[in-house]
Parts: structure tokens; C-alpha cells; sequence
């Protein structure tokens, strides 16, 4: 890789074309597998936009991912094809290629180096230069936690049948049925004639995790290409404080035990080629001659780390690179953000992304307060609990929301299929069993022994135990109308999450099959659309980023190498993270 700097995942949508604006620029992006059907929509819109001809919609899930990340893969090499056929004056895209080099890069010095040539020479010193060039890796996201429907599986087979030569990032838990689904695929062991075609990457927050999974996947002869550690608190979106372990604690704890992590795992996978070998394994293995690594394991981290001391600090500690994701999301190059949102985003405070009650698997969400979606939400608390009188009877502002795409789907007590905690049908159940289990206590109360002596005591005590009475019955309702917002306040985040992305594609791409939205509607044929809901989950420092940059002043102010974008007096990465941790929701 020639980026320190990678672009995790976010969302659903907003790293889901990332590979295509960024990878020919060499800089390595993320994208999400969750939904295989907003995957088919953008491969639809592009096909539009350049004039392909990528043949009919796909009709399963494993088609949909693989088809998409073959386009992915077609589109970077075309890119990068066509930026390494570039010319070098100082202004083009292959320029600014180097110029988001950090200035001790390697290559960054022969770019610099290049324009004191002249002739013949400056010829050979660029076309050695383009020769070391290479594009960004296309990774893929699997949330290993949701296997709703074989999801996660089918996951898997749509990486592993596309032509992408890249990572696939395991998060979201441990699924062992995942690993072993992986362990089908020989592109992910490595033997004596080749590397691995396609690498592991996990995403973890502690080490004791990192351990466990790589020794189960060594187990099956597999190698971990990269661990990756991911702040629990401070990365946007879902929170997991159960560890309580700070980002650098984890980080040193890596590179001090990085050795035996390497050496345990290494000793595993010769262990199980030798069996392999020797006919005593009587698992189905895909390939023959596997062979360990022979160096260990990448590690990088990510979380808040926004400001180029933060980078340079974590770097320092020994390890391969880090990832930042939220500033891109104002970089319009990088991400896939519709204009509104990214409105919303320029104009946020650090105080406006809290933790939240949002998301429907009931862990904590680190989320945008101002964003659509979150705003729809606080309408339909104060509908709910507005008198009769005031209520508005809007249909969109009934409890919950449709479910239409059943990815969050648990199984609950009270229902025999899995339903979704953000779903019409689960919100307004929980609503009626909130309701039955005030009434009970409410009833308890009345029935309290020092309720029978009230009539009969002085008027001083009379008039106290009224008192305590009316505090107790007020306690219990408060008790159970915070629950009620609880419920009221998730979002339908695995539709509202890739929102943005299909707003941007209806900016930008209005599809053949329909006429563009404002020709439409002037003529009657079709009802102004009314715009979905959008819920993006940035960390708080996007409250400290103003406006839209270009991809080159974020990459130069992350580096340090060119004007900083942020205001010094913030709050590193680490406070900030600390702070989270203290104000944990309980």
C-alpha cells in the first residue's frame, strides 16, 4: 500500500462507491456487503452515467455482490490505467496522486525529484515513477453478527466468486460458521506457488479477540493478513463498552505481543498443512501445499483519529497504517452523500452526535442528532405524547416503521418469526406491554398498606402520605414513559443508513426508465417524491469540520503537509474517547 491512510467502512452506502472515486488515486476504501440490493442500484446508476452495458438486474444475493464488485474491480483498473497514461505537469490526477503523499514517502521524494530533469532523463525518471505506481485496494465489509437469511454467507460466496483481488473485513462479532464458509474458497490460503488472491482482515477491539480468531482461523490453515482495532467508543455508529479499554492501551498491548500472536498462529497453520499433507485431515481442503505467512500480520487502528497529531501519535507506537473515515464524509470525491446531508453535516456542533437509543439491536449508537431520520424520530415522541386534542394523525408519524428489508430480525419473546425493534409490528406491541406493566405498578401502588389508613390518620399525616403517594406514582410513570421514548427513538437503520447513497444516485443519475423527477412532476405523471429518511452516525469530531474539501486538502491536512483544517484547541481523539467511556449510557 502506499497510504499510512485507509477509508473504513461507513454505513450502508457511504464508502459503498468509495473504491471507484479514490483507488486509482492509490488510496485503499472499504465498502459495506449489507445491502446487495442498494449494491445493484449503484451498479445500475453507473451503468448509466458511462454508457455501459452491464446486462439485466441480478436476481439473487450472491449475484448482486459479485456483480458489483466486478464492476468495482473493472472500473479501478480502467481508471488507473488511464491516470498511469497521464503526463506529469504538475496538475493532473497523476500528480495528485504524489501530492497526497505524506513528504517522507518514498515516493513522494522521487516525485519531488523528477522535476528538477530535464530530457532524456526526466523521460526515464517518470516513466520509473509510473512503474512503481499502484491502485488502492478494494476491501469489502461483512457484518459477521448478521446471518439473517445466510446473508453473511452469501456474503462470503459473492466476494469469493468476483474478481477482486482485495480484503475481506470481518466485523460485527464472531460467527464460526462464517470462518468455515471462508475455509471453502482456496483464494484465502496461501501455498507454495502464491500469496493469498483474496486476505482476511479482522476487525477488533481487543486483543483477546484478535487471538481467538486467528487461532480458529489458523486452525483451518488460514492466515490473518491484517488486525485491525477499532476504537469501541469513539468510531461512529454502534458503541461496545464492554471492554473499556483506550484505543492506545490496545494498540501497545498488539505491537508488544504482535510476536507471539504471529508465531502461535504460524506454528497453527504448519500443523494443520502437515495433516493436510499426511491424509490425517478429513475436512474437504480446496488446495494443497499450504504454507504460513512469512511475516506477521499488518495492524492498524481507527476511531477519531481526525487531526494529523493524533495520526502521527498512533503511527508512532510501531504500527502499519491507520483508518479515518467520518472528515470524508464532506470530501464529495470520496464518499457517497447526498447534498442535504452533507449540508446537515457541515453545519454540525461536536454536541449534536451523542450517544443514542437508535439502533434497533438495542447496543448503543453513536449518532448525527440532526439528520433526518433522527428528526422524524422526535416527531413521533412528541406525536405520541401530545394530548388527543393536539395529536396531528399523520400516517408517517405512526410508532415504528415498515420493515422492509428484515436485516436486524431477532428472535423476541412474544413473537414466533424474528422481527425487527425498529418494525410498526414490534414498536407498537412493546407500547402495549409498556402500558400493561404501568398499569400493574400503578395499581401495586394503590394497593400499598399506608393506602388503607389514609382516610383515618391526622390531616398532617394525612397530607404527607398523599404526598409520598403522588412522588411514587409520578416516579413510576416517568420510569415507563422513558421506556416508551426508548422504543420510540430507534431508526430503520438498515434502510435509512444507505438513504443518502440513493438520494446521491437520484441526483446524479436519473434513471432511463423514468423521467427525471422535476420534468415528471411538472407534467403530472408522477407525484413529488417525498425524501426518505437519512440516519448517518459520524463520530463527534465532525462538528469540528465546516464545509466541503477536496480529497487532496483532507489527505494534506491529515498528513500534516498542508493546511490544517481543524481548530488546534480540539480535543484529541483520546480525550474525547476517554470522555465517552465516562458518560457511557448505562
Amino acid at each position: 500500500m502506499v497510504h499510512k491512510i485507509h477509508i473504513p467502512v461507513m454505513g450502508i452506502c457511504y464508502t459503498a462507491d468509495t473504491p471507484i472515486r479514490v483507488a486509482h488515486l492509490g488510496i485503499t476504501s472499504v465498502i459495506s456487503l449489507v445491502d446487495d440490493g442498494l449494491l445493484e442500484e449503484y451498479r445500475m446508476a453507473y451503468a448509466e452515467r458511462l454508457g455501459l452495458d452491464l446486462g439485466s438486474p441480478q436476481t439473487t444475493r450472491i449475484g448482486r455482490i459479485r456483480s458489483y464488485l466486478d464492476f468495482i474491480a473493472d472500473e479501478v483498473e480502467r481508471k488507473f490505467t488511464r491516470l498511469c497514461a497521464c503526463r506529469f505537469d504538475g496538475g493532473s490526477d497523476k500528480d495528485l496522486y504524489f501530492l497526497m503523499l505524506p513528504l517522507d514517502s518514498r515516493l513522494r521524494v522521487e516525485y519531488d525529484g523528477i522535476f528538477a530533469k530535464t530530457g532524456l532523463a526526466r523521460i526515464a525518471a517518470e516513466a520509473a515513477l509510473t512503474e512503481k505506481m499502484e491502485p488502492g485496494e478494494i476491501q469489502a465489509n461483512i457484518m459477521v453478527g448478521l446471518n439473517h437469511d445466510e446473508a453473511a454467507f452469501d456474503a462470503v460466496r459473492g466476494f469469493a466468486a468476483s474478481k477482486v483481488a482485495g480484503a475481506l473485513v470481518l466485523s460485527a462479532g464472531v460467527n464460526l460458521s462464517v470462518f468455515e464458509e471462508i475455509a471453502k474458497c482456496k483464494d484465502f490460503y496461501r501455498t507454495g506457488t502464491r500469496p493469498p488472491k483474496k486476505k482476511i482482515i479482522l476487525k477488533v477491539s481487543d486483543y483477546r479477540s484478535a487471538l481467538v480468531q486467528g487461532r480458529y482461523l489458523a486452525k483451518k490453515g488460514l492466515e490473518v493478513y491484517e488486525y485491525r482495532i477499532e476504537s469501541g467508543v469513539n468510531c461512529g455508529g454502534h458503541a461496545f463498552f464492554e471492554s473499556k479499554k483506550l484505543l492506545l492501551d490496545v494498540v501497545r498491548e498488539f505491537v508488544e505481543k504482535r510476536k507471539e500472536l504471529f508465531e502461535t498462529t504460524c506454528s497453527m497453520i504448519a500443523k494443520f498443512a502437515d495433516s493436510c499433507d499426511a491424509g490425517d485431515n478429513d475436512a474437504t481442503v480446496p488446495v494443497q501445499g499450504i504454507l504460513p505467512p512469512p511475516s506477521p500480520a499488518r495492524i492498524t487502528a481507527q476511531g477519531g483519529l481526525c487531526a494529523p497529531e493524533d495520526i502521527a501519535q498512533v503511527l508512532s507506537l510501531g504500527i502499519d497504517g491507520v483508518g479515518v473515515g467520518t472528515p470524508f464524509l464532506l470530501v464529495p470525491q470520496a464518499t457517497s452523500v447526498d447534498k442535504e446531508t452533507r449540508r446537515l453535516l457541515a453545519s454540525a456542533k461536536p454536541e449534536d452526535v451523542c450517544i443514542s437509543h437508535a439502533s434497533p439491536l438495542g447496543i448503543p449508537f453513536v449518532n448525527l442528532q440532526t439528520s433526518t431520520a433522527a428528526r422524524i424520530c422526535e416527531q413521533k415522541i412528541q406525536e405520541y405524547f401530545a394530548p388527543e386534542s393536539e395529536k396531528s394523525g399523520s400516517p408517517e408519524l405512526k410508532p415504528g416503521f415498515p420493515c422492509r428489508q428484515h436485516y436486524l430480525c431477532q428472535n423476541i419473546p412474544g413473537f414466533d418469526h424474528p422481527v425487527c425493534m425498529a418494525s410498526r409490528e414490534y414498536v407498537m406491541h412493546r407500547l402495549a406491554e409498556i402500558d400493561a406493566l404501568e398499569k400493574e405498578d400503578l395499581e401495586a401502588c394503590k394497593m400499598h398498606p399506608y393506602n388503607a389508613d389514609v382516610e383515618q390518620s391526622q390531616p398532617v399525616v394525612h397530607e404527607k402520605i398523599s404526598q409520598e403517594f403522588d412522588s411514587l406514582e409520578s416516579s413510576i410513570r416517568r420510569k415507563y414513559d422513558k421506556l416508551r421514548r426508548v422504543t420510540l427513538s430507534r431508526e430503520c437503520i438498515c434502510r435509512f443508513l444507505g438513504n443518502a447513497g440513493r438520494e446521491e444516485i437520484r441526483e446524479k443519475s436519473p434513471s432511463l426508465h423514468y423521467q427525471p423527477e422535476c420534468v415528471a412532476v411538472a407534467r403530472g405523471s408522477q407525484p413529488a417524491r417525498t425524501r426518505e429518511p437519512v440516519t448517518i452516525c459520524p463520530n463527534p469530531d465532525i462538528g469540528y469540520f465546516d464545509r466541503e474539501y477536496t480529497l487532496l486538502e483532507m489527505m494534506q491536512h491529515l498528513y500534516g503537509t498542508g493546511k490544517r483544517l481543524t481548530p488546534k484547541g480540539k480535543p484529541s481523539a483520546f480525550e474525547v474517547e476517554e470522555r465517552l467511556l465516562k458518560n457511557a449510557l448505562l
